[in-house]
């Protein structure tokens, strides 16, 4: 029995090791061997439409367009879907008149989610080049010219750019929160950057997201990961997908872990329904179909591996004592958990302790992933997810 639960730890800990290590240790020494990419630095005759959807968005909406209208270039016009606010988000975006750009309204639909949303911001743009943007997303200056960059390549039918976390506060807890998404971004991004500049990504972020309009395919009913599902539709029928790392874009860091691992919930569950399609399976692009399985499948995996790997570990030493690498190995997993805690324990007493926050951070979003396991089983539905106000 011993030789099985050794080999289910190391099994475990190895698929862990390398999904967080090893595979982004790859992917930076490859692009690095091969070299960067050259993106030219604009697309001068794309137009642009950006799409910014809202729900109960008052607090920030104008805020947003604002910023919009501040871009060079600016897009050429920016649509507001409403999706059924009832905070007066409508009446703050018709306010908007006389622009350098046109600023239009769809409203007066119920309430169907962002996907819906979507769907109808895409129907009406008249560019393109299609921006989908979220209302608490404000973009640097260039971000929309990095984006559109991307599209000198003809092979390239998605861009997306990279999202920076701004701390809302100099609280040690939101600050230290802010800092952990933050961290948590950039380390992404540079899988991203890696995965990009050896041909495509599978990964994309909705909050800054450029498509062709002949690319764009309506988001099935039901789609909650929005961004996944077009990144991984289209590098599945051939095409390439694309990391704008200058396009940048800033949204302020949720207050605390327990904010960040709601999100991280619904993203699983997401993700979890979107394996599911097979339209979304890269299967002829062995490349792409690795990095898929790699960044993204083995994701969902982590929260079971690292239960059934700590579990498995105590179970071997119990069976095995004398078994030195086992014993250094619970070492391991009891300091991890020791650290979440103190984490935990930080955030709760408004504490700086980074190493156990970031510990924490991250074994909350493993929890997260568990509870989008339980979310499915009970067919609970995201569509109309609460973000935090802002």
């Amino acid at each position: 029995m011993f030789a099985v639960f050794a080999t289910i730890t190391v099994i475990c800990v190895f698929l862990q090791l390398y999904q967080y290590l090893v595979y982004p240790a790859l992917l930076v020494l490859l692009a690095a061997v091969r070299g960067g990419r050259k993106v030219p630095a604009s697309v001068p005759d794309a137009k642009t439409t950006m799409i910014i959807c809202a729900h109960n968005e008052a607090g920030v909406i104008g805020q947003k367009i604002e910023n919009s209208l501040a871009l060079d270039p600016l897009p050429d016009e920016i649509i507001v879907v409403d999706d059924g606010s009832d905070d007066g988000t409508p009446d703050i975006v018709a306010g908007f008149t006389d622009t350098t750009v046109p600023v239009r309204l769809i409203t007066g639909f119920p309430r169907g989610g962002k996907s819906a949303a979507m769907n109808r911001g895409a129907a009406a743009a008249a560019h393109e080049i299609l921006v989908f943007s979220d209302a608490t997303e404000m973009y640097e200056t260039s971000a929309v010219r990095h984006l559109v960059a991307e599209f000198s390549d003809p092979s390239v039918a998605v861009a997306s750019g990279a999202h920076r976390i701004k701390p809302i506060s100099r609280d040690e807890g939101a600050g230290l929160t802010g800092k952990s998404e933050g961290l948590y971004w950039r380390y992404e991004e540079k899988i991203r950057k890696s995965e990009s500049d050896l041909g495509a990504t599978v990964a994309s972020v909705g909050a800054i997201l450029a498509i062709r309009r002949d690319d764009w395919r309506d988001l099935p009913p039901g789609t909650i990961n929005d961004d996944a599902w077009i990144t991984m539709s289209n590098l599945a029928r051939g095409r390439n997908v694309r990391y704008a790392d200058k396009a940048v874009s800033w949204e302020e860091a949720n207050v605390s872990t327990d904010q960040e691992a709601t999100r991280r919930r619904r993203i699983s569950a997401g993700r979890l329904l979107l394996i599911t399609q097979k339209d979304v399976w890269p299967l002829s692009r062995p490349w792409v179909l690795a990095a898929f399985l790699s960044h993204k499948v083995l994701r969902l995996a982590l929260p079971l591996l690292l239960i059934a790997g700590a579990v498995s570990n105590l179970i071997a030493v119990a069976l095995r004592p004398s078994a030195g690498f086992f014993v250094l190995l619970l070492a391991g997993h009891i300091l991890a958990f020791g650290l979440a805690y103190m984490g935990y324990y930080a955030e709760q007493h408004q504490r700086r302790w980074r190493l156990p926050h970031l510990a924490y951070h991250i074994l909350r979003a493993n929890f997260a992933g568990l509870q989008a396991y339980a979310d499915l089983l009970r067919r609970r539905s995201f569509l109309k997810w609460e973000k935090p106000s802002r």
